[in-house]
């Protein structure tokens, strides 16, 4: 029998855009490879998943895979950071769920103001003032207090206790239950490598991989929920 059969699993993966005008934004590297990843796990191991995924990144496909229903997978796209906040405030709110994953990439700063029109290219010089965005994790603990909530850290040129002791800071400030951290410069199309940082004080050994990453996590979830 699948452990997660019938749990419902929430999943964010992915970029956030922040407009600067109609045509142009700003947004980062991460593609929705590792959020897609665990989604298919979860599912391959019975959950039914709801993935909300940025514009332009990886959602998981499932129509070769006979382990997997079709009526276990949601998939909900959005663009920009308030897209995310409404997408969980307003159409999933009442919506119960075992776990959340917020795997998203979310944009920390956004354009403070954008153009409806597009800029002109004439110009020489365009200055543009950004600003800070809520905390989408802090959003989602709030909406479903009950979830086990899995968090990602991604830190950048850091050691692996460097990485520990942020990863712990965070999961402490974030009330979330799992914090994945991970450092940029091991991060590539078939490279990851991260480690699963819980309330206890033992340091896991390094997970490599991204499909290594999703089996872990999922398999942490079977034995919690």
């Amino acid at each position: 029998m699948s452990l997660l059969k019938k749990k419902n699993i929430l999943i964010t993966a992915g970029s956030t855009r922040g407009y600067l005008d109609a045509v142009r934004y700003i947004t980062n590297t991460s593609t929705g490879r590792l959020g897609s990843e665990i989604a298919l796990e979860a599912m391959g191991r019975g959950a039914v998943v709801t993935y909300i995924y940025g514009a332009g990144s990886l959602f998981p496909v499932i129509r070769d895979r006979n382990d997997i229903m079709a009526s276990q997978l949601k998939l909900i796209e959005i663009e920009t950071n308030n897209d995310l906040i409404n997408v969980l405030q307003k159409k999933l709110k009442n919506r119960r769920f075992d776990a959340v994953i917020h795997a998203m990439a979310v944009a920390d700063y956004v354009p403070a103001r954008a153009k409806q029109s597009k800029m002109s290219s004439k110009k020489e010089e365009w200055l543009v003032k950004l600003v800070k965005t809520p905390k989408v994790i802090n959003i989602i603990r709030i909406t479903w207090p009950e979830a086990f909530l899995v968090g990602f850290k991604l830190e950048v040129n850091r050691t692996k206790d460097e990485i520990i002791k942020i990863a712990r800071r965070f999961l402490t400030k974030s009330k979330a239950n799992l914090i994945v951290a991970n450092d940029y410069k091991y991060i590539s199309r078939n490279r990851h490598i991260a480690y699963m940082v819980t309330g206890d004080r033992k340091i896991s050994k390094p997970l490599k991989g991204k499909k290594a990453i999703a089996k872990k996590i999922i398999s942490y979830l079977e034995k919690i929920l």
